[in-house]
Formats: C-alpha cells, sequence, structure tokens
C-alpha cells in the first residue's frame, strides 16, 4: 500500500507531535486541528482540565487569578507558535491559566485520554518536555517585569529582539506588570525622547542606544 501525503501531512510532519507521530510514513498523529478567532477564551482556570493543544499559528494569551470569570485578568505569559498549552491536564484535574487567542489562531486539540495513550504508545514525552522547555524559555525575565521605573521596563522588554512587538498593548502591560494606561505613559515618555515611533498598532525602535541609557537608568525620564 502506497501512503500519499496531504497537504495536511505535509504541514503535520514538520511538527514535533506529528513528526513524533511517524505522520510523513503514515502514522496518526492524536490531535486535530481548529481555528479559532481573535478573542477566543480556549478554557478557564479552574474548570476542568480535559484537553491538550498545540498552537500551530498565532498567538494565545495565559492568564490566572482566583476571581478569574472570563479570562480576562492581565496575562502572565504569551504562548505562540510551536507551544503546548493545558499540559497540566496530563498530571491533575483543572485548568492553572485561562488561555485566549490574541490573535486569528489554529490549535491542534486532543483529550487528556488520547494525549496519555499517545504518550504511552509511542514513548515520545522527550518531544513534549522539549516542548515546554523551549516555552518557558521564551517567557519574560523576572528583571524585565519588575525592577526599575516603567519607562526602564518597556525599554528593556523592546531591546530583547526575541520579544514579538505587535503584542496587543493590553497584553503587553500585563506581561511587565502595569496597567495599560501606565504603558501608554511609559511609551509616551519614550517617544519624546526620539527612541521610539510609536503608531496606533506598531512600535518601531529608532535609536537604540538612547533606549539601552533609559532601560538602565543613565537619562532622566
Amino acid at each position: 500500500m502506497v501512503f500519499s501525503l496531504t497537504s495536511r501531512h505535509l504541514a503535520c510532519a514538520f511538527c514535533p507531535i506529528g513528526a513524533a507521530s511517524h505522520m510523513s510514513d503514515g502514522g496518526h498523529c492524536p490531535m486535530v486541528d481548529r481555528r479559532r478567532t481573535a478573542g477566543t477564551l480556549l478554557y478557564i482556570a479552574g474548570s476542568p482540565a480535559d484537553a491538550v493543544y498545540h498552537v500551530k499559528h498565532g498567538a494565545v494569551a495565559l492568564s490566572r487569578g482566583s476571581s478569574e470569570k472570563h479570562g480576562e485578568n492581565a496575562p502572565h505569559a504569551v504562548r505562540r507558535a510551536g507551544s503546548l498549552i493545558g499540559l497540566e491536564a496530563i498530571v491533575q484535574g483543572t485548568y492553572l491559566d485561562s488561555a485566549r487567542a490574541i490573535t486569528d489562531v489554529t490549535v491542534c486539540g486532543t483529550s487528556r485520554q488520547q494525549m496519555l495513550g499517545w504518550l504511552n504508545e509511542t514513548g515520545t514525552a522527550r518531544v513534549v518536555l522539549d516542548s515546554l522547555l523551549a516555552t518557558l524559555a521564551s517567557d519574560p525575565a523576572g528583571r524585565a517585569t519588575t525592577d526599575g521605573n516603567a519607562p526602564q521596563r518597556v525599554a528593556r522588554w523592546l531591546l530583547d529582539s526575541t520579544k514579538q512587538k505587535r503584542l496587543p498593548r493590553s497584553v503587553l502591560a500585563g506581561l511587565l506588570g502595569m496597567k495599560p494606561e501606565t504603558l501608554s505613559r511609559a511609551l509616551a515618555v519614550i517617544a519624546r525622547k526620539g527612541s521610539i515611533h510609536l503608531t496606533r498598532t506598531r512600535i518601531e525602535v529608532r535609536d537604540a542606544a538612547g533606549l539601552e541609557a533609559i532601560a538602565n537608568g543613565n537619562t532622566r525620564v
């Protein structure tokens, strides 16, 4: 029997979950992809953890809090394409975070039982651990979110070329541990210094040296 690769199989062959499932050789991946629009709530903190998700395209914000009702608390992390979310479903009964799409996304999902079965059958828990470690390594460093005044913290974020500069500002404010209005004031201060140019949807760095001076507290703001 000859196995014919579809466009979906070709795309999945490059995904770590698909590769571990041997999709290119006709294997079966436990995950099914679904498209969701920006603003869609994937799951809520404290609700039954019955599924695990892989972010295929787009970005998802994670938030946490005992008062979480609709997934609208300030986000503490952003998960982008290649990330696994909801992994707590493997080891406990409820989700730790709420997950909300902040762009249009494609997420692949599978039930807790199917994920556990896949791990047992394939012996590829290493794939999941590698993905988790890579995801955690991309989270904001503690210093970026706590040390210094608001312009310093924002400047440090902007200097990090690995960060996504097109995040919604409400999400960025949450990641930096400040209110949206505080973020807006900090961006305005940095813009007046000529280090960045602001539009409604973009932040463009124009003077990296000046931005570094602000980040290190070497210039008055």
